[in-house]
């Protein structure tokens, strides 16, 4: 049975999807064409009876009338909608999902301590609640946007510098995470409070968002509750009072804009596809992309330190020139001018020994940290490559849609989400490069230890105590290990946790199964904290 796991809301993703599926439907009118539903091949009995499929509901109806089972679209079907259906969907989606692309007319209230707010008289729910510190309200910028009126493409996040850009209008506001200085147009006004990041979500102080946008906000003390919507038209940029009333207006989710639309296949234990289309972040991808490896970072820092050493006994080589150019005795000196020039290079070839004795002492000690530094990273283990925060805020999220559709026996919910890494993920042979990312291998897919990491990370976000285990050898081999109570099969042992093995270079490899040419072999187990 193919299952589309795809509408299932991926945090800052969703907003991404929508204009993809517009333009997904779109086409499907241009060529009269529309799948539909339709149950799959086998049936199921229910109370005695045979279950028939309602194609237009896509329910089980039991012969007794009763409802059965909601199932999940197929994808190979080709049966026809009519072109109307499909106009509807898309009046739905847009009209009923996103709510916040409707424009500056939304009114939306928040209540402190509260984590579900009114949208335009519908109830909405949110991860963080708003909150009062230091006199002023924070609300998350996820969901204040969508009172605001402000689209994605408007809401740039930079998440190495930490800072998102708002554009409303002919209105440009700049914050940055834990500073207290906001850019309106370029001009900088300093705030009493900062911007800060809660549980995932950046919280944006309301009052000084919403002056500097020109946002009517109102706040009433006996409800604790915040109203945004409309224009402030008296509200100026650049003008904010200094005064510690409560805020009330607030920004748009973290989001980057620009997506690499991905779409993974893969099957189950129990042999059901599964289809699932995720936009990766793209600014996100490409940053960590063009970053150093850990192991590149500490190769280079290393072979700066040894050129800046190199450069000062080169300095020096040119310093003892200088000095025996200018003590250089001549026939016609006299033997008291031959003696001063003697003394002068003396003193000068002196201290010039004295300071090769430290270049050739801080070379050893630099030979001593760098084989340091390489053996940490051994014995580390590509740790820092599953537990890096941009990279595993992003797994986090992928991770609970997983969970959402995983099993609930422990040992089938592991498996569930190897199955994804194992035959969604492709496989890359990647001879001599240095390990991926998460958001690296979601995109190119990678070799045994991108796949191990990538999986790693997954489970972890899951709740599951995970490490990574590392065959030495030519070439070399790493897969994962993974806490799992009353499982059975290979397991290395660890601080008194068994962790059993599990293979991610290709599909089919159950909890426990090592490959034959692993069988009985010694493994590193470096355990992901």
């Amino acid at each position: 049975m193919t299952k589309d796991i795809s509408s299932t809301q991926v945090d800052f993703f969703t907003v991404l999807t929508y204009p993809i599926l517009a333009v997904v439907a779109l086409r499907a009118i241009e060529n009269f064409g529309w799948q539909r539903f339709r149950p799959p091949k086998r049936s199921r009995k229910c109370a005695g009876t045979e279950e028939a499929y309602n194609g237009v509901s896509g329910k089980w109806n039991c012969a007794d009338g009763s409802k059965g089972e909601e199932k999940m679209r197929r994808e190979n079907s080709t049966n026809k909608r009519p072109v109307v259906v499909v106009l509807m969907v898309l009046a739905a989606i847009f009209l009923f999902v996103c709510p916040a692309w409707a424009g500056g007319d939304n009114i939306a209230v928040f209540t402190i301590g509260k984590t579900s707010y009114l949208l335009n008289g519908v109830t909405f729910d949110m991860d963080v609640a708003p909150y009062i510190k230091d006199g002023r309200t924070y609300i998350p910028l996820r969901y204040v946007a969508k009172a605001m009126g402000i689209t994605d493409e408007n809401i740039i996040w930079d998440p190495k510098m930490k800072k998102v850009m708002i554009v409303k209008e002919n209105q440009v506001v700049q914050l940055i995470i834990g500073s207290n200085e906001l850019t309106i147009n370029g001009k900088v006004v300093v705030m009493d409070v900062a911007p800060e990041v809660i549980a995932g979500r950046v919280m944006l102080p309301i009052r000084w968002l919403a002056h500097s946008l020109g946002v009517s906000i109102e706040w009433d003390s006996v409800s604790k509750t915040i109203t945004v919507g409309g224009s402030n038209e008296t509200a100026k940029a650049g003008t904010l009072s200094g005064d510690n009333g409560q805020e009330k207006a607030l920004e748009k989710p973290v989001v980057d804009y620009k997506a690499i639309l991905k779409e993974y296949k893969w099957y189950d234990k129990e042999n059901n596809e599964w289809i699932w289309r995720v936009p990766v972040p793209e600014e996100m991808y490409q940053y960590y992309r063009s970053q150093p490896r850990i192991h590149e970072r500490i190769l280079k820092e290393y072979i700066e330190q040894v050129n800046n050493l190199r450069r000062r006994a080169e300095e020096l080589r040119s310093y003892m020139e200088y000095w025996y150019q200018r003590c250089r005795i001549l026939p016609g000196d006299s033997y008291y001018e031959a003696w001063q020039k003697y003394q002068t290079y003396m003193s000068a070839y002196n201290q010039a020994q004295s300071e090769l004795k430290r270049i050739l002492s801080e070379y050893q000690r630099l030979q001593w940290l760098y084989q340091a530094a390489e053996y940490r990273q051994i014995r580390d283990g590509y740790i820092p490559y599953v537990t890096e925060e941009g990279n595993y805020e992003l797994v986090s999220t992928l991770a609970g849609v997983l969970a959402e559709k995983a099993p609930q026996n422990p040992e089938e919910r592991i498996e569930f989400a190897a199955s994804f890494v194992q035959e969604a993920i492709p496989y890359v042979s990647e001879k001599g490069e240095y390990p991926k990312y998460p958001v690296e291998t979601l995109v190119e897919g990678g070799d045994c230890e991108d796949k191990s990491i990538l999986l790693a990370a997954i489970l972890k976000a899951m709740g599951y105590k995970t490490a990574l285990l590392v065959f030495r050898g030519n070439p070399g081999h790493m897969a994962i290990g993974v806490e799992c109570l009353n499982c059975e099969g290979s397991y290395y042992l660890k601080d008194g946790v068994k962790y059993f093995y599990l293979e991610t270079t290709s599909p089919g490899w159950a909890i426990g199964e090592v490959p034959s040419e692993h069988a009985g072999e010694g493994a590193l187990v470096y355990v992901v904290p």
